[in-house]
């Protein structure tokens, strides 16, 4: 059996195991995330904790409009992209929530920064939630476009207007899901955990430094793991997107790397910080370290 034959089922049993691996473990992971950012009073009251649950909440609702439908499409071969109206909806609410995702993921990172600054009062619950409803009316009217421009054409959904197409592949999926969250996420980090390192020596309410342990602990896990799970993907997609490949063979590879790869950046959307504590430890510890 060659490769044109083994590549495409290889890719297939991926999507199919992958996919409801990461449906089920998001749902359950989201809801605990949801549970304890919500009952304990400690992470209610910080601004941090809320645009953390935001991102767990719009994760928790993009399983099941992104990865399933992906998996059930190319998975299981069953056709709930080839109906206009389920087409636009499904890539509409898609690409609306992944935005937000990734907003509310860099406003965190960027909230945590903030906290530890001397622009600690830009660290306000009312910012960020004005913050968060900016993104989502962003998210909205960015993502009207796809009602416009997606529709089935031979059974299949797909972009039907050319300049539309041209911006998801240089700028959309390249820039605005990929280089740009990377770059605030990777600098912002990094900044969080210097400074973090350079205030765990001073004099403070145990309970607080406590919190701010376990937040930015869990923020720099969150944002570590997204960079790994997102830059493979955005490589990948630069690299097929400009791609002048007539060989078969060459691209069932570079669709099994595709696939492998968005399965990876899937799995993003499925973080658990409770699934995440053992790392959490140690970064709190790299952290707080003497």
């Amino acid at each position: 059996m060659d490769h044109l034959t083994t590549l495409p089922l290889i890719s297939k049993q991926i999507i199919m195991y992958c996919g409801m691996t990461i449906f089920i473990m998001g749902i359950i992971g989201g809801l605990l995330n949801i549970i304890i950012f919500t009952t304990l009073k400690t992470f209610r009251q910080t601004t941090c904790a809320f645009l953390l649950t935001i991102t767990t909440i719009v994760n928790v609702i993009t399983l099941p409009t992104t990865p399933v439908v992906f998996t059930l499409l190319q998975g299981f071969q069953i056709g709930l992209k080839n109906v206009s109206w389920f087409c636009k909806f499904h890539m509409f609410t898609s690409q609306w929530m992944i935005i937000i995702s990734l907003i509310s993921l860099c406003l965190a990172t960027i909230d945590q920064f903030l906290s530890m600054s001397s622009y600690r009062h830009w660290s306000n619950l009312r910012i960020a939630q004005r913050a968060i409803l900016i993104a989502i009316l962003f998210g909205f009217i960015h993502s009207i476009f796809v009602l416009i421009y997606f529709d089935v054409q031979n059974g299949i959904c797909l972009i039907v207007n050319p300049i539309y197409a041209q911006y998801l592949s240089l700028f959309e999926f390249p820039v605005l899901f990929g280089c740009l969250p990377i770059a605030i996420l990777i600098i912002f980090s990094t900044i969080t955990y210097i400074r973090a390192r350079n205030i765990a020596s001073r004099r403070m309410n145990i309970i607080r430094l406590q919190r701010d342990r376990q937040l930015t602990a869990m923020v720099l896990v969150h944002a570590v793991y997204k960079i790994i799970t997102a830059l493979p993907y955005t490589i990948v997609f630069v690299y097929t997107t400009n791609r002048i490949e007539t060989n078969p063979e060459s691209i069932v590879i570079d669709d099994l790397i595709t696939t492998v790869t968005l399965m990876i950046t899937f799995s993003s959307f499925s973080v658990s910080f409770e699934n995440c504590h053992y790392y959490e430890s140690i970064v709190s510890f790299s952290i707080f370290l003497i």
